[in-house]
């Protein structure tokens, strides 16, 4: 049985070879973050995306896809429901770019001709690696708004159990959904709809407990060259009048995540320069 089995993969091999295929796609449109500052609505687009990426069409159903996603992201505690989180008035903003190898699956038959309509949604998954960069703005002397690296701020330092900056990348779970349309030959046509679990809990520099140290402290040996105490201050303990040292900061929750939506425009790289699949 062995053998037989061997054969005839043997001779399925030209028919799976014939049956590969490339395709190539670009995808914009609007991104949302969801963590510490944004716990409640996985619905919170509320900036743009961009994205692009490499498809290896294993057979009609299947393929592995390379897959680069570019989020512009913001959310403050101003807008929030909860009284006690307008209190706290933490906010960001900053891109987070996310890498991903991801597996497509095709809920029906995918295959491009000339002459016939083709259409599908699908469902992906996979694993990637996030890149984030919190940010804020801070009025400065020149009396114009002055851009602040919030990781490097250490606003949540702990001399003994969080005395360092957190990393600025970490790795992610990329899922969602997607419907493409053939338009003809080569070219298709999508909606897309993706959420990445990022395995960190500091996207938005918000994640444990007020930093240990006083808010009212003089000195501060960690901060950045350029930045004063009153500045970690407002950054570390916003305005919140029950923030204490030591006390909750965050949600509680272990890990943020950011999602897109868009539309994709695809390219298929048929051999032979044939637009109908074996």
């Amino acid at each position: 049985m062995t053998r037989i089995a061997t054969l005839l993969l043997i001779f399925q091999l030209p028919l799976m070879v014939a049956a590969q295929e490339w395709e190539f796609g670009l995808q914009g449109g609007a991104s949302g973050y969801m963590g510490d500052i944004n716990p409640e609505n996985p619905l919170a687009f509320n900036d743009w995306a961009a994205g692009a990426f490499a498809k290896y069409n294993l057979n009609h159903t299947w393929g592995i896809r390379g897959n680069f996603a570019y989020a512009n992201t913001y959310a403050h505690d101003m807008y929030a429901r909860s009284e006690q989180r307008r209190e706290r008035n933490l906010g960001f903003f900053g891109p987070i770019m996310d890498a991903s190898l991801l597996v497509d699956f095709n809920f029906f038959k995918w295959l491009p001709q000339r002459g016939r309509i083709v259409y599908t949604p699908y469902i992906f998954a996979g694993i990637g690696v996030v890149s984030f960069d919190p940010r804020v703005y801070l009025s400065s002397p020149s009396g114009s708004p002055e851009k602040v690296h919030l990781r490097e701020m250490r606003t949540e330092y702990n001399v003994t159990d969080n005395p360092d900056m957190y990393a600025q990348f970490a790795y992610s779970i990329p899922f969602g959904a997607g419907f493409k349309y053939n338009l003809r030959g080569p070219w298709s046509v999508g909606i897309e709809l993706g959420y990445r679990l990022a395995l960190t809990d500091y996207l938005d520099d918000v994640s444990g407990n007020y930093s240990t140290v006083s808010p009212t402290s003089p000195i501060l040996p960690f901060l950045p060259p350029g930045r004063t105490v009153s500045e970690w201050q407002s950054l570390a303990y916003g305005n919140s009048p029950t923030a204490a040292p030591g006390t909750q900061r965050g949600d509680g929750r272990p890990y943020d995540s950011f999602m897109t939506v868009g539309i994709t425009l695809s390219y298929t790289i048929f051999r032979g320069g044939c637009p109908e699949w074996q």
